[in-house]
């Protein structure tokens, strides 16, 4: 019975380790996935061709690093610590420039001169035609040489008379808009300072010809003002709002402002000066919006980046696009007495002001010139042909016109004038409509 039972616990015991035997040993979780293959078989001729090599800035590891690094040796991965190497090597990759401020104009002026405007295999038609220079004969080469004679490198004629500018209407009208106009604003208020007793002419051929050539400026970069498609005013496109509306739209605004006070506007159009006042409201409402939301997706962008622009160069770019905004809704107080004042609030102020009408054109077509000048700056930036500091300093000096303007007005006529707002706003001074 014993040996019966031994024979049938032997029989038991084989039977159960050729079972055993059969199964796999338990690997654990890593060396499985150490012993899965890093690559499986694929058909290497169905693989897409390497992208081709681009020259780029090498940025490479501070030596104290570097030496520690080496001197840890490497790390040992335990399990559950995949998240942690990729949250280490997301946070490694990100290199912030360290660098100091010659080096850093070195760099910026190596970039300069390296950039290549417009792309000759873009969709978009005039990315391309910035690319092309106008080596045309006539009359546009007489105006391109004088480029030359500006810059005799080839760079600036190269950058900005292109076909990109039908005609080079735009170039044309523009320097005779901002060239002959700045001389004639410095000229106007030493003859008013000459003589006190008589109003400064706001009306007349030349002053005329000075708004039509603004406002053929200003609307003649409306074509050129494509970046991300073909599509005029392509409102995807924020960039390109910045120039139609910010350049093209606050200019004309600031024409319309300067032609009625000029004495020269039709009486048929006050009808429509309400809803011409909230068009221009719109205008200067949606250009606030469009530089806030580029500047916000600027600092966004900046975040993503592997290599980080500096936080000096962000904050001036902040500091650029909110100049070129926020300060564009003070426009809407004083275009306020134009609608709801109209001509009654101009006769009440002239009665107690005489000279009032002076700095009322002054600041119109002063505010016309300086956003003109600021989106030429940006032109040039955008050609790679001054840095963003220029830039900058250009857009104050154009913010900063009308009120120059208007103040050495005050200065110039006294008690004849009044600058401060509240005195002579319809918005604030509703006494003066009787």
């Amino acid at each position: 019975m014993r040996l019966g039972l031994a024979l049938l616990c032997c029989a038991l015991a084989e039977r159960a380790c050729g079972l055993a035997s059969l199964q796999p040993p338990r690997l654990s979780r890593r060396a499985r996935r150490a012993a899965a293959p890093l690559l499986r078989e694929v058909n290497v001729a169905d693989l897409p061709l390497r992208p081709p090599m681009a020259p780029a800035t090498l940025v490479e590891h501070e030596p104290e690093a570097a030496a520690a690094a080496a001197a840890v040796g490497p790390a040992v991965i335990e399990e559950g610590d995949d998240d942690e190497e990729e949250a280490g090597f997301e946070e490694a990759s990100v290199v912030v420039l360290d660098e100091t401020e010659d080096e850093r104009r070195a760099r910026v002026k190596a970039e300069m001169d390296a950039a290549v405007i417009g792309d000759a295999n873009s969709k978009v038609v005039m990315e391309r035609l910035k690319g092309q220079e106008d080596d045309d004969g006539g009359l546009a080469a007489l105006l391109g040489s004088f480029l030359v004679f500006l810059d005799p490198t080839g760079t600036v004629r190269r950058r900005l008379w292109t076909r990109a500018d039908f005609m080079h209407i735009h170039a044309v009208s523009g320097a005779y808009f901002l060239f002959l106009g700045i001389p004639w604003l410095v000229y106007s208020h030493v003859t008013n300072a000459l003589d006190t007793s008589v109003p400064m002419a706001t009306s007349g051929p030349f002053l005329t010809s000075l708004l039509v050539a603004g406002l053929v400026n200003a609307l003649s970069a409306v074509p050129m003002s494509k970046f991300n498609s073909n599509k005029m005013l392509d409102m995807r496109d924020l960039k390109a709002n910045g120039f139609t509306f910010g350049g093209t739209g606050l200019t004309t605004m600031c024409l319309y402002i300067a032609w009625w006070f000029s004495g020269d506007y039709p009486d048929f159009l006050r009808p429509f000066d309400i809803p011409i006042f909230l068009f221009w409201a719109l205008v200067c409402a949606g250009t606030t919006a469009n530089w806030e939301v580029m500047l916000q997706q600027n600092f966004q962008a900046n975040e993503r980046r592997r290599v980080k622009v500096p936080e000096k160069e962000m904050r001036q770019k902040a500091i650029l696009y909110r100049l070129a905004s926020w300060p564009n809704l003070t426009q809407l107080s004083f275009m306020y007495s134009i609608p709801f004042g109209g001509a009654a609030w101009l006769q009440q102020c002239t009665a107690q002001w005489p000279m009032q009408s002076t700095p009322m054109y002054h600041y119109g077509i002063a505010s016309a010139m300086g956003y003109a000048l600021s989106m030429f700056s940006e032109t040039l930036r955008d050609r790679k042909l001054v840095t963003l500091e220029q830039d900058l300093l250009v857009l104050i000096v154009g913010f900063t016109f009308p009120m120059v303007s208007v103040l050495l007005d005050g200065l110039t006529y006294g008690s004849a004038v009044t600058i401060s707002p509240p005195e002579y706003w319809a918005l604030f001074g509703f006494g003066h409509l009787g």
